[in-house]
């Protein structure tokens, strides 16, 4: 969701190329299911929330209800339950992964603005997901995303993450992914 302040509001270049650079090796470590890779690229104190999405007739309202969330995570139950998962001695257990569906995410719109503290900026972008289990067809979701992220020495960590998915009914195989 971007709004026309976020968007008047901008990092300098090379802040921008930064970041979207970490987007990209992000993004391609989530398609691979790479997650031993990815863990590493949140902050200790990371959240990830999916706020429940609602058709209201009054636009001035918003389309997520307050404090109702599909997904509240944090880094820990994303390291010990949604990762451990996809290691061998898990695999077989884990039903809604085998096989393991195919996954893209297409990320979209990056807008990175300064939040007021030195070392973090606030990112907004569009995000796109298709995904293919098995033989079924494919299924799509579009969503914007807002992150927050921190400088490290090594280049950008995760502080937070929330997805606002555009559809009120999720038609995805399940939530069991990073958007």
């Amino acid at each position: 969701m971007l709004s026309a302040e976020r968007i008047d509001v901008a990092a300098d270049d090379a802040t921008f190329a930064n970041v979207s650079r970490f987007y990209g090796r992000e993004t391609a470590l989530l398609d691979a299911h790479d997650y031993a890779r990815w863990i590493p690229l949140l902050e200790p104190e990371f959240v990830y929330r999916i706020p429940v999405t609602v058709t209201r007739d009054d636009p001035s309202q918003s389309p997520f209800v307050a404090g109702a969330y599909l997904l509240d995570e944090s880094r820990d139950s994303l390291a010990n339950l949604w990762a451990r998962r996809l290691e061998p001695d898990h695999i077989d257990f884990s039903w809604g992964e085998v096989p393991l569906q195919r996954v893209r995410r297409f990320v979209s719109v990056l807008s990175v603005a300064d939040t007021g503290r030195a070392d973090e900026v606030s990112v907004t972008s569009n995000v796109l997901v298709a995904v293919v289990h098995q033989s079924d067809p494919v299924v799509m979701t579009a969503a914007g995303r807002h992150d927050i992220l921190r400088r490290r020495g090594d280049g950008w960590g995760l502080v937070e993450r929330t997805v606002h998915l555009d559809e009120s009914v999720v038609r995805l195989p399940h939530l069991r992914m990073v958007i």
